[in-house]
């Protein structure tokens, strides 16, 4: 009887050992503290923090669009002026909703919030820039890019000062996949069978060699006709407007033409009418095929991790016909 009442007793003491094991393994460990650390912005300023900012302002479209795919989105304080406007940005209306201010360039705007960070770009006002850090707001400034590595850097450093670097690698992933996804199908276009562009503002033609729109059209297999031009404009005092006449000769097979009106002075459609009747094109092969495409402005301005969305609808446009 004896050694039954020991094993028993033993049996208990093994079953409450593993329950209390089980219990503690199902007790989540408290969240770790933040450390502090700091970044380096793309001006080249450092900055540095206590803890992740969780009361963040972003002055430009990029940022929102960066800044919502790398945070919970309550840590969003204000958007800029152009959230929701899908000619431009690709914050949704529900996002811009949630979160519910868009906050002008205004240094008493801005600090009404009291941000813990605030992430301009390199075309923010200087004088906003030490405004706002005279009255103790970092302000993060990030870069405007020229190409899809710079595009990447851009997404890295706004995680690193967000204390989202992990967030940040995975979005370049992402967007490393969608562009090899993307590179695969139009690898089938020869080289000799790649379509010349030129894309238009509502002041004349843009895209010239080395800035964004020159880099994307590259990427997506299409020629750059701006570039062709842009070192014969070169000069001492800058670079002129692409003429007409340069437009001819480069003889394009597609113009693209804007479609944000961006202060409803702008009539899309009575543009891409007037170009389509210009007497100075009529024998460019775009306007003889009637080859004037609308790419969204939010494509052809990308400022965020949706530059691979840009480049494939570019590719859409020129190449139709192989998706």
């Amino acid at each position: 009887m004896k050694k039954l009442l020991m094993i028993i007793s033993l049996l208990l003491l093994v079953f409450t050992a593993g329950c209390s094991k089980q219990q503690a393994a199902d007790v989540p460990a408290p969240p770790a503290a933040d450390a502090a650390y700091s970044v380096t912005d793309d001006a080249g300023r450092t900055l540095r923090f206590d803890h992740r900012p969780q009361r963040i302002v972003s002055l430009t479209y990029g940022t929102d669009e960066i800044l919502t795919d790398l945070v919970d989105i309550k840590r969003i304080m204000a958007y800029s002026r152009w959230a929701g406007d899908s000619e431009i940005s690709f914050i949704t209306k529900e996002q811009a909703y949630t979160v519910g201010r868009k906050v002008p360039e205004n240094t008493e705007a801005v600090y009404a919030l009291q941000p813990d960070l605030v992430v301009a770009s390199t075309a923010t006002s200087s004088d906003l820039v030490r405004s706002l850090e005279g009255l103790g707001v970092p302000v993060y400034i990030a870069r405007s890019p020229h190409n899809y590595q710079e595009m990447c850097d851009k997404i890295r450093g706004i995680a690193a000062a967000v204390g989202e670097k992990q967030q940040g690698e995975l979005m370049v992933q992402k967007m490393d996949t969608h562009l090899q996804q993307l590179q695969k199908r139009l690898r089938q276009i020869p080289s000799s069978e790649r379509r010349v562009a030129v894309a238009f503002n509502f002041t004349s033609a843009m895209g010239r060699r080395g800035d964004l729109l020159d880099s994307m059209l590259t990427m997506a297999h299409v020629i750059n006709g701006a570039a062709i031009v842009a070192d014969e404009n070169k000069s001492e005092h800058g670079m002129p407007a692409i003429s007409k006449e340069q437009v001819v000769r480069i003889n394009p097979d597609i113009f693209m033409l804007p479609t944000w009106n961006y202060n409803n002075k702008q009539d899309v459609q009575g543009y891409a009418y007037a170009v389509m009747n210009d007497p100075a094109y009529r024998d460019v092969k775009a306007v003889r095929n009637k080859q004037i495409k609308f790419v969204s402005d939010k494509y052809r301005y990308v400022a965020s991790q949706h530059i691979v969305d840009a480049i494939e609808n570019i590719a859409h446009a020129v190449y139709p016909e192989i998706f």
